[in-house]
């Protein structure tokens, strides 16, 4: 039988893209909503009463609301998935990131509570998760995170700014060191300090590029390029959705050597390229993915393919 399926906020950039995967699922029957009454709490809880599944894609009060309610109505008995980042490193939810462990798929099919991972710490937990794991850098390290995101991850408001603003093109943001992100980069990177992060925004649509820079003498066991490639090839052996390229690959790279975060865009797919200077003990990480694909709806469908036992990679795609 279709999972009945219910999405609290289709309207907003993440839910438009998460119906439009949903709407090619072979398992998944979206209960329609009359759009005057949306907002209507008790006309969502009736709704809520037929479905199986709840997407949440609000913003976080909204979304901590609309939990409460439901737990109140029918306890545990839903599953959710919340794809704000009001519950993401709360008690009783699993975090939506499959690839993160060997145990984390297994959590996801035990659990009616999924909190979707942010875009931003899909990439930094990607490239941070197997360095820690496997002891090549200490969880006391502190780490300096860049990355770079196309405009639609801030939502409606930056999409208007980018869509009226001839002038401004790129810019750096939570420049007080206070993005919402770091939080769970901390806790699921296993890390006791809070990394540097240092977030940015350009003017195209979608696409995303986390990167990490490391000194090799910063890192543990005489470590080089070869052998981190050879640990991350290992790590995400059995992850289908995650390419890590060669180390010091051109695959990734323009004919002129350029790296676009836009390579990914549409899929729900990451790849990790590793460049090595060895000359001078230097190694720069990238994980790139799209922030509306892997970092939002994509990553969403993917966790109800997890949950509910079907093929991980059905209607993950646009």
């Amino acid at each position: 039988m279709a999972i009945k399926t219910y999405i609290d906020g289709a309207e907003g950039t993440t839910g438009l893209q998460l119906k439009q995967r949903l709407l090619s699922h072979p398992e998944i029957q979206i209960i329609s909503v009359d759009v005057n009454k949306r907002k209507d709490l008790s006309y969502k809880l009736d709704q809520f009463s037929n479905s199986d599944l709840i997407f949440l894609c609000l913003p976080d009060n909204e979304a901590s609301l609309i939990t409460d309610k439901i737990n109140e109505n029918f306890g545990n008995e839903k599953v959710i998935i919340d794809a704000s980042s009001a519950h993401r490193v709360s008690d009783g939810w699993v975090y939506g990131f499959p690839e993160l462990n060997s145990s984390q798929r297994q959590f996801l099919k035990n659990s009616n509570r999924i909190t979707n991972p942010g875009c931003y710490p899909t990439g930094a937990l990607s490239i941070i998760r197997p360095l820690v794991e496997n002891n090549f850098i200490d969880n006391t390290s502190k780490l300096i995170i860049n990355a770079v995101s196309g405009y639609t991850g801030g939502g409606k408001k930056l999409i208007d700014f980018f869509s009226n603003n001839k002038k401004d093109k790129f810019f750096h943001y939570s420049t007080f060191l206070n993005h919402k992100h770091t939080k769970e980069i901390k806790h699921y990177g296993l890390l006791e300090h809070s990394p540097i992060f240092c977030p940015s925004v350009a003017a195209f649509p979608q696409g995303m590029a986390v990167s990490i820079p490391l000194h090799l003498d910063w890192l543990n066991d005489n470590l080089d390029g070869k052998k981190i490639y050879k640990i991350f090839k290992e790590y995400y052996d059995l992850d289908p959705l995650i390419t890590i390229y060669p180390l010091n690959s051109r695959d990734t790279l323009s004919d002129e050597g350029f790296f676009s975060p836009e390579g990914l865009v549409g899929s729900n797919r990451i790849s990790i390229s590793i460049f090595s200077n060895e000359k001078l003990g230097q190694i720069w990480l990238i994980a790139c993915l799209d922030n509306l694909g892997k970092g939002a709806s994509g990553a969403a469908v993917q966790n109800l393919n997890v949950r509910f036992g079907f093929k991980e990679d059905t209607a993950v795609n646009l």
